[in-house]
């Protein structure tokens, strides 16, 4: 038994003594470890390396902070200046309205009655001088059209009898003389054969041809008498003859000489006629508010009748007066339109009407001097002052609203100012206070936000800008009235601060990508 105990303790301690080495080679590691942890560079140093050094942190770069290399900063050509506290004249201010200048709103309205055909703008559109509003068929322009076009056919007509009157004038003045020089017949019918003489040829012809016979005659006979070869009888008839004929003849040349140049009058006063028909034909057009050419209707007679072939003469077509914009359409197609009708409301918005009420008590402080500068703030664009023109302060006080109206101008070319809109006037009040300000050419506008740069010397001396916000108010000349953000004799940049604010930008750009 005791021989059993001794074989099965023999076994159990076996496995004990297995475990021993892998337990010595566990301490053997960790202290090894520990001595790597604590002394790496000292084991690095001893194999001949070196640890990999540590970078320093990159600072986080200021914001609204523009540094600028030497070439950049000669480039951008940056002055200089402070913020200085200077006495201005208070400022004043009276509540306005925004209205359409008067002098540049018109009614349109149709000058002939119609029925609107077509409609050829909206409410709001811009439109140009000449550019069509709206087109109605209306027969009284097609009447008037009708007359014009008979009066033009007239005046053709007038115009090729005049012409023809005056060829048959001037021939028959060219024929006279040779008549009366005692040029043959016979060279004469020739001479004149092709030339415009309408019925005085015969007359003037046959007149002279009959003398010319009786001349001949008489001279015949006259030779025969001298030779006695006839008696003295039909000399004396044969001179009789010729003397009638040519007597004949004078009167028929001075009669057709009066008979020409008044037939050549009286068709000048025809053409002339003709003319101041076709005239008041296209004034009657333009009475209707039609615009017709009058010197092209009198030159071009011919030419307009050709084109009248195909002409729709019922078309009334309405432009507009001037350069504006539609604020009030009331025209539809198919509706009959008078002359008392509204069809449109157009308005230049380009420059507009600012209208306020003056209250008694502040007269006085109010500048009265027309034509002076004003300005102007719109409630719709509280940072933005408008530049304005002062036309008129009432002369009567109302009344009822011990107010006296007050009229100025500014112009409105981006259309911002729009009619309607409420406005506040501002004037230099005769009182001053304290303000610091800072040149005008120093702000600049950050994602809408007013500010300025100011310089900052560095640690290496290069030259860094910050960008400043401000709160500003008006502009009193050249500099700009700093409500906070600013003190007294802080240096801001006067000069070049669009170049920092575009270096600030490319660098905000860099930042992001």
């Amino acid at each position: 038994m005791t021989t059993a105990l001794a074989s099965r303790a023999s076994v159990a301690r076996r496995p004990l003594f297995g475990l021993v080495p892998w337990g010595a080679a566990a301490v053997l590691f960790a202290v090894l470890m520990l001595h790597l942890t604590f002394d790496l560079p000292g084991h690095l140093r001893s194999i001949g390396g070196s640890p990999a050094p540590v970078p320093a942190p990159t600072p986080e770069p200021r914001p609204g902070l523009v540094s600028l290399t030497e070439a950049k900063l000669k480039a951008a050509g940056v002055g200089i200046d402070e913020a200085r506290t200077v006495e201005l004249p208070t400022e004043l201010g009276v509540a306005g309205r925004i209205e359409v200048n008067a002098d540049r709103r018109v009614e349109v309205r149709s000058r002939a009655a119609g029925i609107v055909r077509e409609v050829h703008v909206t409410l709001g559109k811009k439109v140009k001088k000449g550019d069509p509003l709206v087109t109605l068929d209306s027969p009284d322009v097609g009447t008037a059209r009708l007359n014009l076009r008979a009066r033009q056919r007239e005046l053709i007509t007038a115009r090729i009898e005049a012409g023809w009157k005056s060829q048959i004038a001037d021939t028959v003045a060219q024929l006279i003389p040779e008549i009366t020089k005692g040029v043959d017949p016979g060279i004469l019918e020739k001479e004149f054969a092709d030339r415009p003489l309408g019925g005085f040829r015969a007359l003037l012809l046959q007149a002279y041809t009959e003398f010319d016979i009786a001349a001949h005659e008489e001279e015949k006979t006259s030779l025969l008498r001298g030779k006695e070869v006839i008696g003295e009888h039909p000399a004396v008839v044969a001179k009789h003859t010729r003397q009638g004929l040519q007597a004949r003849l004078f009167s028929t040349i001075e009669q057709a000489k009066f008979d020409a140049e008044q037939q050549r009058r009286l068709a000048d006063q025809a053409l002339k006629l003709a003319e101041s028909a076709v005239v008041d034909a296209g004034q009657r057009l333009r009475i209707l508010g039609v615009d017709e050419d009058i010197q092209r209707l009198l030159d071009r007679a011919d030419e307009a009748q050709d084109a009248a072939k195909d002409e729709d003469v019922t078309a009334y077509r309405i432009d507009a007066p001037f350069d504006g914009t539609i604020i009030t359409k009331s025209a539809v197609p198919s509706q009959r339109a008078d002359p008392i009708d509204l069809l449109f409301v157009l308005a230049d918005l380009a420059d507009v009407w600012v209208t306020a009420n003056i209250p008694e008590s502040d007269l006085a402080k109010i500048p009265t001097i027309e034509g002076g500068p004003v300005k102007l703030t719109a409630t719709a664009y509280p940072d933005r002052v408008f530049e304005a023109k002062l036309l008129s302060v009432g002369a009567m006080l109302d009344p009822m609203t011990r107010t006296v109206p007050l009229l100025a101008r500014t112009e409105n070319a981006d259309g911002m100012l729009r009619p309607g809109m409420f406005a506040r006037i501002l004037f230099d009040g005769p009182d001053s206070e304290s303000a610091l300000t800072i040149p005008a050419s120093a702000l600049v506008e950050v994602e809408g936000k007013p500010g300025v740069f100011r310089p900052e010397a560095t640690a290496d001396g290069a030259q860094e800008f910050a960008l400043r916000d401000i709160e500003i108010g008006r502009e009193v000349g050249d500099r700009v009235v700093v409500k906070s953000g600013l003190a007294p004799g802080d240096r801001v940049v006067a000069r070049g601060a669009f170049a920092l604010k575009s270096e600030l930008i490319l660098q905000s750009q860099g930042d992001d990508d």
